[in-house]
C-alpha cells in the first residue's frame, strides 16, 4: 500500500514538471518556420480573421492555421511575414497566397474573411469660398436721348398766390446731349398744372361765380447744364429757357334751392345745390420763362431719377404776371 501512495507522488511530481514543457512545445513552431500571420502588415494580403464552424478549441485552431500557412505559403511562394512594413508588396503572390489559405481552412472547418487594412483617409478638403464681389451701385449713364416722366406739386408766388392756391403738375419731355464731352443738353418739356381758384380770381372775371380753377398747360425749350461731379452715381445740374402756355380758366355758379329730401321712412324740407352758370375762358398762347435747379440719381439698368424745381414766369391777362414754382419728381430713361 505504500509503494502505491509512492509511486501515485512521483506520477504526480513527473507531470507537473513535464506539463510547461508540453505547452511549450504545442505553442512553438518547428525550427526554421515562420508562424502563421495574424494579422498582415499594409503590403501584403489584409488582416485575416479565422471562425470555427465545428468547436474547435484554441490548440486545435492554432494547429490548423499553422499547417495551413504553410501550405499557402508553398504553394503561392509568397511569406507575408517576410514582407517589409510599408514596402510595396507582390500583389499577385499575395493574392495566390490569400486564396490557398483560405481553401485551406474552409477545408478543415472554418469560416475564412479578409479585412483590409486601410490608410486613414485625408481630411476632407475645405469647401472652395465663392468669390465675393463688392456690391456695386448703378451708376449714370451717357445717352445721346433720354426721355421722361414726372410729377408733382405747385405752388403759388408772388400776386398770383393772392388769385390761386397751389396745385397738382404732371410733365413729359426729351433731353438731347449731343456729345458726351458736353456738359450741355437740349430739353423739350411739356407740362400741364391746374391751380384752384380763389375769390380774387372769382371776382376778376364776375358772375357771383362759386368756384372754380385754372389750368395751365404748354411748353418750355430750355437748356440743362450739369455741374462738375466726383460722384458717378448722383449729379445736380441748373436749367433754364423760354416756353409758350395758355390758360383754361373753369368757373362754375351754384345756387341753393329748397326742395323736400324724402328718405327710407320720412320725407324733410331742406336745400340742394344747383350748378346754374358755367364759364370757360382760354387765352391765347402767352410768352414764359423759367430758372431752376435739380438733381439726378442713377437707378440701374440706364435709367434715373430726378427731384428738380424752377420759378416760372407766364404772361397773364388779369395781372400782367403769372408766377409759380413747380416742384417736380420723375424718371429719366
Amino acid at each position: 500500500m505504500e509503494t502505491k501512495t509512492v509511486k501515485a507522488f512521483w506520477t504526480s511530481v513527473l507531470l507537473g514538471v513535464s506539463l510547461p514543457a508540453l505547452a511549450q512545445y504545442v505553442s512553438t513552431p518547428p525550427p526554421n518556420e515562420s508562424p502563421p500571420p495574424t494579422q498582415l502588415s499594409p503590403a501584403g494580403v489584409g488582416e485575416l480573421h479565422v471562425d470555427p464552424k465545428n468547436g474547435q478549441n484554441q490548440e486545435q485552431q492554432w494547429h490548423d492555421r499553422y499547417e495551413c500557412h504553410r501550405w499557402a505559403k508553398g504553394q503561392s511562394g509568397y511569406d507575408p511575414t517576410q514582407q517589409a512594413a510599408g514596402a510595396s508588396g507582390n500583389t499577385a503572390g499575395a493574392d495566390g497566397y490569400r486564396r490557398a489559405m483560405t481553401a485551406c481552412l474552409e477545408a478543415r472547418g472554418y469560416s475564412v474573411r479578409y479585412g483590409t487594412t486601410y490608410k486613414a483617409a485625408p481630411p476632407p478638403a475645405a469647401p472652395a469660398r465663392a468669390p465675393v464681389h463688392a456690391k456695386t451701385w448703378p451708376e449714370l449713364q451717357y445717352h445721346p436721348i433720354t426721355a421722361h416722366i414726372d410729377g408733382g406739386y405747385t405752388a403759388t408766388a408772388g400776386s398770383t398766390n393772392q388769385l390761386l392756391d397751389g396745385g397738382s403738375n404732371v410733365g413729359f419731355g426729351l433731353t438731347l446731349y449731343p456729345s458726351p464731352a458736353l456738359p450741355i443738353g437740349l430739353r423739350v418739356d411739356g407740362s400741364y398744372t391746374r391751380l384752384r381758384a380763389r375769390d380774387a380770381f372769382l371776382n376778376w372775371y364776375g358772375g357771383n361765380f362759386s368756384s372754380g380753377h385754372d389750368n395751365i398747360y404748354g411748353g418750355d425749350v430750355d437748356l440743362q447744364l450739369d455741374l462738375a461731379h466726383t460722384s458717378p452715381y448722383v449729379k445736380m445740374y441748373l436749367l433754364g429757357g423760354y416756353g409758350w402756355y395758355r390758360e383754361q380758366a373753369y368757373l362754375r355758379q351754384v345756387t341753393w334751392y329748397p326742395g323736400e329730401i324724402c328718405g327710407w321712412y320720412f320725407c324733410e324740407d331742406g336745400y340742394f345745390p344747383v350748378v346754374t352758370g358755367v364759364q370757360r375762358t382760354t387765352s391765347p398762347w402767352h410768352n414764359s420763362w423759367n430758372a431752376g435747379l435739380g438733381i439726378e440719381v442713377a437707378a440701374g439698368e440706364g435709367a434715373s431719377f430726378f427731384v428738380e424745381a424752377r420759378y416760372q414766369r407766364i404772361s397773364a391777362d388779369y395781372s400782367g404776371k403769372l408766377q409759380f414754382v413747380p416742384i417736380r419728381f420723375g424718371l429719366r430713361f
